[in-house]
C-alpha cells in the first residue's frame, strides 16, 4: 500500500506543475505573437478558464482521494471491532499482532488523507491568487 500511494501523489503534484507549465508557455508565445489586441485577450482569457478548469479537476481529484481514504479507516475500524482489550482472557498473539497492523493501516491511511488535502488546499488557494491576479490585470472598463 505505501509504495503506491507516493507515487501516486508525487504523479498529482506533478501533474500539476506539468499543467502550468505548459499553459504559461502557451500564455506566453500567444502574448509576444502579433495578434490583434482583441484576439489576443479573447485567448488570454481561454487560457485561464482552461487552467481555472484543470485546477479545479485536479481538486476533485484530490478530494475524491482522500476521501477513499477516509472510507479505508472506517472499513479498518470494522475490522478492529474484533479487538477488544478488556478481554484479556481470549487475546492471543495473533489477535494482537492483526490489531497491531490494523492500526499501522489506519495511521498510514489518516497520513495519506491528510497530506491529500493538503494538497486540495494548495490548488485551491493557488487559484484563488490565480484569479486575484487575474482580476488586477483586467483592463478597467
Amino acid at each position: 500500500m505505501r509504495a503506491a500511494e507516493p507515487a501516486m501523489t508525487s504523479t498529482l503534484a506533478q501533474t500539476r506543475e506539468d499543467i502550468s507549465r505548459a499553459i504559461a508557455r502557451m500564455h506566453g508565445a500567444i502574448l509576444s505573437s502579433a495578434i490583434d489586441c482583441e484576439c489576443r485577450d479573447r485567448v488570454g482569457e481561454a487560457l485561464r478558464d482552461l487552467e481555472r478548469l484543470e485546477r479545479e479537476r485536479i481538486e476533485r481529484s484530490l478530494l475524491t482521494a482522500a476521501g477513499e481514504q477516509r472510507r479505508r479507516i472506517a472499513a479498518l475500524l470494522e475490522l478492529l471491532d474484533d479487538f477488544d482489550p478488556k478481554e484479556t482472557d481470549t487475546l492471543d498473539d495473533g489477535t494482537m499482532a492483526e490489531a497491531g497492523l490494523l492500526f499501522a493501516d489506519i495511521a498510514a491511511a489518516a497520513e495519506l488523507g491528510s497530506y491529500l488535502l493538503r494538497q486540495a488546499r494548495q490548488v485551491h488557494h493557488s487559484s484563488d491568487v490565480v484569479q486575484e491576479v487575474s482580476n488586477r490585470a483586467a483592463p478597467s472598463e
